[in-house]
C-alpha cells in the first residue's frame, strides 16, 4: 500500500511539473516547497534564489504588492486578478489565482494555481507554446518514450508510441517497474546503461527487449537522466530497429551470395554510374587480370587506357555511340592489359540502365577472359591451312603410283598372261600398295 501510494505522489508531481500553468507548493509560513516547471522559468526561482512567496513579487491591480499577509487574510475571496511584470523584458502578465489548502495532523499546506489570463502579452504566450511543445513532442512522436525511476526501473508516463511499440496499455505499466514486466532480455544491459548516465556518460545503445506476449524486438535506446522530485529518473527514447534489422539480414544474405556468385564467376563484373563517369569493380578484376585493389582507379578513363591502342578508339567511340543512342545492351570483343603488361582477349557485355525520364544513368556489365578460346581458334585455323597446303601437294604424289595400281590390276584381269607373270604382275601390286600406305601414314601424321 505504501509503495502504490508512494507511486501516486510522483505521478502526482510528474503531472504537475509538465502542466502548462504555474504551481506552487507552500508551507503554511509562505515558503516555497516545490515549483513545477512553468513556475520555475516564470520567476526564474532558481536562478534569483526566490525562496518565499513574498519574493515574488505578484501585484494586486491597485498596484498594491500582494503578499503572503495579505493572501491569509483574504483567502476566502479567492479567486482574484492579479499581475506580475519580468524585470528582464518589463513585460506585464495577467493571472487569475486560486489556492487549495491541505491540512494534515503534520503539517498544513497550500497549493497555488496560477491561470493566465489571455492578453497581448508576448511573454506568456511564449511560456504556454514552449509548454504545449513539451508535451506534443513527447506524447506525438513516433519514437517510444518512458519516464522511469532509475533506483529500480518504476514507470512513471509512457508515450503512445511506447504503447504501440510493447503492446502494453498505459495502466499496465504506470506504477509497475521493467522488472515486473520483464522488459529487458538481459537485466545487465540495463545497469550498464544507467551505471554510465550516473558516471556523465552518454547513453546510447542497441539491445533486445521483450513485449507484450513474449515476442523478442530490437531497439535503438538512447537515455537521459533527469530529476523529478529530486529524485533520479530516465527519459529513455526507443527507436524500433526490427523493420531495419530484417533489411540488414537480407542484405548481409544477399552480399553473401553475390560474393559467392563473384568467386564462381570468370567474369570481372563491374558499374559505370554514367552522370559521374565513376567505374567500381568486383574482385574478378583482380583474380583474373593480377591487379591490385590499389592499382585500380574508380574511372572510366582508367579501363579505357587499359585496352590495346589498335582497339581503344573502335570499342570507346562504339560503347559511347550505344549509351548516346539509349540502347539497352552493348558488347564488344578487344584486347585488355593484364598487369604483367601482357594483353588478354575479352568478351564485354553491359546493359544499361535508365531513371524514371528514360535518361541513361547506369551500365552494368561483366568481362569475360576468351584469351584461350581466341588462341585455340587461330591454332584450328592455321592448322586447317596446313592440312589443306599439304593435302594439296601429297595428292599429285598419291595420283601417280594410285594409277600404276590400276593399271596393274587392269592386267591381272587379262585371261591370256601366264601364271608367271600374274605372280610378277601381283609382286607388283603388293609394292605400289605398300608405297600407297607409307604416302597415308605422312598424311595421317598431321592430325595425330
Amino acid at each position: 500500500m505504501t509503495k502504490k501510494l508512494d507511486s501516486s505522489i510522483k505521478f502526482l508531481n510528474l503531472v504537475a511539473d509538465y502542466n502548462r500553468e504555474p504551481m506552487l507548493l507552500l508551507s503554511a509560513e509562505g515558503e516555497i516547497k516545490e515549483a513545477n516547471r512553468t513556475a520555475d522559468r516564470l520567476f526564474e526561482l532558481a536562478e534569483s534564489k526566490i525562496t518565499h512567496f513574498d519574493q515574488l513579487k505578484i501585484f494586486l491591480f491597485d498596484n498594491q504588492s500582494f503578499t503572503w499577509e495579505y493572501l491569509e487574510k483574504n483567502i476566502s475571496s479567492l479567486p482574484i486578478m492579479v499581475s506580475y511584470t519580468n524585470d528582464k523584458s518589463d513585460t506585464k502578465l495577467v493571472f487569475q489565482f486560486s489556492l487549495k489548502v491541505h491540512k494534515s495532523d503534520l503539517e498544513t499546506t497550500y497549493f497555488l494555481v496560477l491561470d493566465p489570463v489571455q492578453d497581448d502579452s508576448v511573454d506568456l504566450e511564449t511560456y504556454r507554446q514552449a509548454e504545449e511543445m513539451f508535451y506534443k513532442s513527447f506524447h506525438l512522436s513516433p519514437d517510444a518514450i518512458s519516464i522511469t525511476r532509475l533506483s529500480d526501473g518504476l514507470f512513471l508516463e509512457v508515450n503512445k508510441s511506447f504503447i504501440q511499440l510493447t503492446g502494453y496499455q498505459r495502466e499496465e505499466l504506470i506504477g509497475r517497474t521493467v522488472t515486473d514486466v520483464n522488459l529487458w532480455c538481459v537485466p545487465e544491459e540495463r545497469k550498464k546503461m544507467t551505471d554510465g548516465l550516473l558516471k556523465g556518460e552518454k547513453s546510447y545503445m542497441e539491445a533486445t527487449y521483450r513485449i507484450k506476449g513474449g515476442e523478442l524486438a530490437e531497439g535503438q535506446i538512447s537515455a537521459r537522466a533527469i530529476t523529478i522530485d529530486g529524485e533520479t529518473c530516465l527519459i529513455s527514447v526507443v527507436r524500433d530497429l526490427r523493420h531495419q534489422k530484417k533489411i540488414e539480414r537480407e542484405l548481409r544474405a544477399s552480399k553473401k551470395q553475390l560474393e559467392i556468385i563473384n568467386r564462381a564467376t570468370n567474369d570481372a563484373i563491374w558499374d559505370w554510374n554514367l552522370q559521374t563517369d565513376e567505374l567500381f569493380w568486383n574482385d574478378g578484376m583482380q583474380r583474373i587480370f593480377g591487379y591490385e585493389s590499389s592499382d585500380i582507379e574508380s574511372v572510366i578513363g582508367w579501363w579505357e587506357n587499359k585496352i590495346h591502342e589498335e582497339d581503344r578508339q573502335r570499342v570507346v567511340k562504339r560503347i559511347l555511340h550505344f549509351v548516346e543512342k539509349g540502347e539497352e545492351t552493348w558488347f564488344d570483343k578487344y584486347r585488355f592489359a593484364r598487369k604483367d603488361e601482357s594483353y588478354a582477349y575479352v568478351y564485354d557485355k553491359g546493359n544499361i540502365l535508365f531513371d524514371e525520364n528514360s535518361k541513361p544513368v547506369r551500365m552494368i556489365g561483366g568481362m569475360v577472359d576468351i584469351t584461350d578460346r581466341v588462341l585455340a581458334e587461330e591454332s584450328l585455323l592455321i592448322r586447317n591451312q596446313q592440312i589443306a597446303e599439304y593435302a594439296f601437294f601429297n595428292s599429285h604424289k598419291v595420283r601417280a603410283p594410285l594409277s600404276r595400281l590400276l593399271g596393274l590390276v587392269l592386267l591381272l584381269d587379262d585371261n591370256h598372261i601366264s601364271v608367271e607373270e600374274q605372280k610378277d604382275l601381283l609382286d607388283k601390286v603388293k609394292i605400289t600398295a605398300e608405297e600407297i600406305d607409307d604416302m597415308i601414314r605422312e598424311i595421317t601424321k598431321i592430325f595425330y
